[in-house]
């Protein structure tokens, strides 16, 4: 909560132009959709080709997964704005990334509109808890590696033991070369259009993509994300803005995954689904996936909601959850990578964007024309002087 909170303060609030941020906010919302729904897409076919859920596997129900409550658009929609700020702060005991999200706008525009001296008091507190947070997060990704490893053995050790991880090994492949076709075939187009060269930008986005994979949690990434954004050339007012915007809204390593293993907890029930049901499972995993908490296996719960919806045992999620360690590290790296992407797109639609080295040269060029400008005055006055003398 502190971290979302405070950077989206100070990316609406420090940019003061209302009406700028909204400009961005309707491309960066539009562009977020085009993608997240190639994404789902790309997910269906990817299922419905390799069929990863029929490869013989069964397994009993699962006492330990339980029936999701029924999911409505209402609900969802009553999920947008919290109670009270202690429920959305997790004082109800979990804390909505979305509500956060909606809460965080409407606060940063309040504090954009109001006097600049009670403003800045508001921004510099938001900026000293952001950067305090970054260091919050920096300790606690120390302690990941401990994490990892329990986190592996539970899996392994509650649901069958090795054979489990084995027998959904054609399931994390799917996953990851479908990623790759995603990153390929969307991607690609991006980096081409926006003519950026995709070897500097993976250069200058290593350190955060790397933080994503081995921690599967976009949230540890962020302090590095916003860190190596701006290091790349992208404005602290669009990096503020539209990553955390885009944590909630443009998942599309998760929203990929989501179609995908949808499909395959039905198919290893022995249901069959038509296209017009998949199609129709897939809107529905369209508007839950938004405001999908940056935590490790927050796609579950997305998960659980929607097989309750289509008559899908709730036991098939118990299938997941012994390699959804593996499966979140590359979904993970995916959400990350797209949000990295879209700041960068955005920065440049905007005119926000600046080649790393650019801010130097421009400095040493400026310093050479002085020089030589001084140069110039001071052998004019030296001439006026021995032409005064004679």
């Amino acid at each position: 909560f502190p971290l979302v909170f405070s950077t989206l303060v100070v990316g609406i609030a420090g940019n003061g132009d209302l009406k700028a941020l909204g400009r961005v906010a309707l491309k960066a919302f539009i562009y977020f959709e085009v993608v997240t729904t190639l994404a789902l897409v790309l997910g269906l076919v990817a299922v419905n080709l390799v069929k990863p859920g029929d490869n013989g596997y069964k397994t009993v129900a699962n006492p330990n997964v339980t029936t999701s409550d029924k999911f409505t658009y209402a609900i969802w929609i009553n999920h947008l704005t919290p109670k009270t700020w202690g429920e959305m702060m997790g004082g109800s005991g979990s804390s909505e990334l979305l509500q956060v999200l909606v809460a965080s706008v409407v606060f940063g525009c309040a504090t954009a509109l109001a006097d600049p001296k009670s403003k800045q008091r508001v921004l510099d507190i938001a900026d000293a808890v952001m950067w305090i947070m970054f260091k919050f997060v920096d300790i606690v990704i120390w302690t990941a590696p401990v994490g990892v490893c329990f986190s592996i053995a539970s899996a392994v050790a509650n649901n069958g033991g090795l054979s489990v991880l084995s027998s959904l090994g054609l399931l994390v492949v799917t996953l990851y070369l479908t990623l790759v076709v995603f990153i390929l075939v969307v991607f690609g187009p991006v980096f081409v259009y926006m003519k950026l060269n995709p070897i500097e930008f993976f250069r200058g986005m290593k350190e955060p993509l790397i933080i994503a994979y081995t921690t599967a949690t976009s949230e540890a990434a962020l302090p590095k994300v916003f860190e190596a954004l701006e290091a790349f050339g992208v404005s602290p007012h669009i990096t503020s803005f539209v990553v955390p915007f885009g944590y909630s809204f443009n998942l599309d390593g998760s929203t990929l995954y989501l179609t995908l293993a949808s499909i395959f907890c039905a198919q290893a029930a022995g249901i069959e689904k038509s296209i017009g049901e998949q199609v129709t499972m897939v809107l529905m995993l369209m508007i839950s996936s938004k405001g999908v908490a940056g935590v490790r296996s927050a796609s579950i719960i997305v998960i659980a909601a929607t097989l309750d919806q289509f008559a899908i045992p709730a036991w098939t999620v118990g299938l997941l959850l012994g390699a959804d360690w593996f499966m979140d590290m590359a979904r993970t790296f995916t959400n990350v990578l797209g949000n990295c992407l879209a700041a960068v797109v955005m920065a440049k639609l905007e005119g926000e964007f600046r080649k790393p080295g650019w801010e130097t040269l421009l400095h040493t060029t400026h310093d050479v024309q002085e020089d030589k400008v001084g140069g110039l005055e001071e052998e004019l006055i030296a001439d006026k002087e021995r032409y005064s003398h004679n």
